[in-house]
């Protein structure tokens, strides 16, 4: 009787610890599974983001630079007239002043 109560106690423990070894293992594995797609989503997330970024970055630069491009230019004609405007002014008067 005894010996029958204890394999039954040893058949009953070999059963639950099976069905909890299972459980355990599928937690792992959804655990796992869990961190994996969370991962994921975060890396994802983080290259969005650079993309943001990098875009935002490029078309500042861009704008920065057509906008120097239209004042370089916009100085070069300034000076360019007020030189030329200048020096012509500049010979008549000394036109004058040989006559």
């Amino acid at each position: 009787m005894k010996i029958r109560k204890l394999l039954l106690a040893a058949l009953v423990l070999g059963v639950i610890h099976s069905v909890a070894y299972a459980d355990v293992s599928e937690a792992a594995h959804d655990f796992k599974a869990d961190v994996k797609e969370a991962g994921t989503k975060i890396g994802h997330g983080a290259r969005d983001a650079a993309h943001a970024t990098a875009d935002a970055s490029k078309k500042v630069g861009h704008a920065v630079a057509n906008t120097a491009r239209h004042g370089y230019h916009a100085t070069k004609n300034a000076i360019h007239n007020a030189t030329h405007k200048s020096g012509t002014s500049e010979r008549t008067a000394s036109e004058e002043e040989k006559r």
